[in-house]
């Protein structure tokens, strides 16, 4: 599980790297991303879709970008979230990386 922080007002960026067992990176040509932030696990809440890219499938690579005026309007706190690979062509969806997102407000302002 990943602890991750955002701050209020700041772009956020993550990226995930999906490798199989003898650690080699995955080919993603072929799968979607999925990504949501809830206030808890089991909450029907959606804080934010994520909306994760994978912009070049064969490095396994998939990115968040969340973009600072984005990031102003979550409230301070802990936030759970979860990456999701979905795969086309046997419909089978892969647990990519999840955890906590800590969400904390900016200390200098203008």
């Amino acid at each position: 599980m990943a602890k991750l922080y955002a701050y209020s007002g700041s772009t956020f960026s993550a990226t995930f790297t999906c490798k199989d067992a003898a650690g080699a990176v995955v080919n993603l040509t072929g799968h979607t991303a999925r990504a949501m932030l809830r206030p808890s696990v089991s909450s029907d809440t959606l804080t934010l879709n994520m909306a994760p890219t994978i912009p070049t499938p064969a490095n396994g690579i998939v990115s968040i970008t969340i973009a600072d005026e984005t990031t102003a309007t979550i409230d301070a706190g802990t936030y759970h979230f979860d990456v999701l690979l979905d795969k086309a062509s046997d419909g089978s969806v892969i647990y990519l990386a999840g955890g906590t997102i800590v969400v904390r407000e900016q200390v200098t302002r203008t």
